[in-house]
């Protein structure tokens, strides 16, 4: 408990110091990105389901993401189903990190009980009361809200987290913790500012510029989402692009 105590009094040097060794840690166990916020985020969900429940101490959000390998892998449950097992073990190792230094941190996932992204993504993906149940469903309904704010990128038209690097190509988790871990900046960048692609895809006219579709022609189960699909191969052949252009210097 001591070492808790004289770490919470730390100055802002050291804050930094640990944020950084922290984002390290995460970038070293298969994170692509990740990015700080504070507890603001959850303003929003009734006082009974907030984290602060767990952690009341708790001080910031960290969200991470782990990019995709292509738009084909999208829906394949298989796929989403091994995500959800190395997302729960980098939330392990970074909930070690933190324990070590002194802090407490929880997760949101469980070894064992996937957020089953599959159901969400091919059933219901613009709907605003998320497919997975549970205690803490209203903190996942806030997680793209978390990454926005944690400066990892924005929502686009297709309801989708775009973040600049990959687009809609990454897979999120997130934390909370006692650390006082530097937040990060929002995103000051649109990244589908000059794009229509999802909105010309969508065969019901469902989408319409804003983040959130018209719910009552969006017809997912029907249509088969070319919204998402082709927005996912934009962003897959942009990176291809960049990563070609990379090797060739």
């Amino acid at each position: 408990m001591q070492r808790i105590e004289e770490n919470k009094n730390m100055s802002v040097d050291d804050s930094t110091s640990l944020t950084q060794e922290f984002k390290q840690t995460a970038f070293r166990n298969h994170v692509d990105l990740i990015g700080v916020t504070d507890l603001r985020v959850v303003d929003e969900i009734p006082i009974r389901e907030r984290p602060m429940r767990i952690l009341s101490d708790a001080k910031a959000v960290v969200v991470y993401g782990v990019k995709y390998k292509g738009a084909s892998y999208l829906f394949e449950k298989s796929w989403c189903n091994q995500m959800d097992k190395l997302l729960t073990s980098i939330d392990k190792k970074l909930r070690e990190f933190l324990t070590e230094k002194g802090y407490k941190a929880h997760s949101f996932l469980r070894a064992g009980k996937p957020r089953y992204l599959y159901e969400d993504l091919y059933k219901r993906p613009f709907i605003e009361e998320p497919l997975v149940q549970g205690r803490w469903h209203r903190v996942y309904y806030k997680l793209h809200d978390a990454a926005v704010s944690a400066g990892l990128g924005r929502v686009g038209k297709n309801s989708l987290l775009i973040i600049p690097q990959y687009g809609p190509n990454a897979y999120l988790s997130m934390i909370i913790t006692d650390a006082p871990l530097e937040p990060d900046a929002p995103c000051d960048k649109d990244p589908c500012a000059d794009c229509n692609l999802c909105i010309k895809a969508c065969p019901t006219g469902a989408l319409n510029g804003s983040v959130h579709p018209d719910r009552d022609k969006c017809r997912p189960m029907d249509c088969h989402l070319p919204c998402l699909t082709v927005c996912h191969e934009k962003w897959l052949k942009k990176r291809q692009q960049l990563d070609e252009q990379q090797k060739s210097t």
